[in-house]
Parts: C-alpha cells; sequence; structure tokens
C-alpha cells in the first residue's frame, strides 16, 4: 500500500504529465492541425496533411484528417483538463501510434519524438488521470487500495 505522501507524489506525478504532455501536443501540433482543418472544412483552403493520410493509406483520407486534428487538439484539451482521459488518451495514442509506424517505415529517427509522446500517453492512460482531475471530481468517492 501507499502511503498518502506517495500517493500525493503520484497525482502530482500524473499532472505534470498532463500538463507537459497535453500542452506541448496542443501548442506544437494540435492547434495548428485543427485551424488548417477548419481552413479545409469551411473556408476551402487546401490542406497537405489530407494528402499524407491519403499515401499512408487510409480509406477516407479526410475524414482520417480531420479525427487527428481533432485528437492532437480536443483531445490535447480533455487531456489537460483531466475530463474522459482514458478516451482520449486511446484517441491520441492511435495518433501518435500511427506517427512512430510512419516514421519507422521511412526508416527514419525522427520517430523518437512521436515514441516518446506515446509512451507518456500510454502512462497516463493505464494510471488514469490522477486526483488533480476532472474525472476525479466526477467519480464517486470510494477507498483506493494501493
Amino acid at each position: 500500500m501507499y502511503s498518502g505522501m506517495a500517493r500525493e507524489g503520484c497525482d502530482l506525478g500524473l499532472l505534470a504529465l498532463r500538463l507537459g504532455i497535453g500542452g506541448m501536443l496542443l501548442g506544437l501540433h494540435g492547434w495548428a492541425r485543427l485551424v488548417k482543418a477548419f481552413g479545409y472544412l469551411f473556408l476551402g483552403q487546401q490542406w497537405t496533411f489530407i494528402g499524407l493520410v491519403q499515401r499512408m493509406g487510409f480509406p477516407l483520407p479526410v475524414v482520417f484528417a480531420v479525427a487527428s486534428a481533432l485528437a492532437e487538439s480536443v483531445g490535447a484539451v480533455l487531456l489537460i483538463v483531466g475530463l474522459g482521459t482514458r478516451w482520449a488518451t486511446l484517441a491520441i495514442g492511435f495518433n501518435l501510434a500511427v506517427a512512430v509506424g510512419l516514421e519507422l517505415s521511412k526508416r527514419s529517427s525522427s520517430f523518437e519524438l512521436p515514441a516518446v509522446y506515446l509512451i507518456g500517453i500510454a502512462a497516463i492512460g493505464v494510471a488514469g488521470a490522477g486526483a488533480y482531475s476532472l474525472d476525479a471530481r466526477r467519480a464517486p468517492r470510494r477507498k483506493l487500495k494501493y
């Protein structure tokens, strides 16, 4: 069993992971991709990411490109606030696994960044959002055994 202090440390670690990974994912990838998706869907602008998704062999490349943009933006926001965390990590994790696979298929060393993101996302997905999250506020109070 964990002491109260150890549990507090785990919860703070999960908060740091959620804020760090979610913030970087949103700020460095998600926001720009969401803006591009909006421009494509509503303003008729070009979006080269759809071509990449199509070359990867996904059916309905527009749908998968928009889903990727939503995972990296809305999913990142959900991750940051800790709401629907496990569902958010599932969507983000799939997106990152595709990115890792793409880089590995090109025999590129650029797979490291999405792989590091993926490891962090997997850890959060397994552990949950922690006490400092909206998920914890919504969950019924119960005594946890660690």
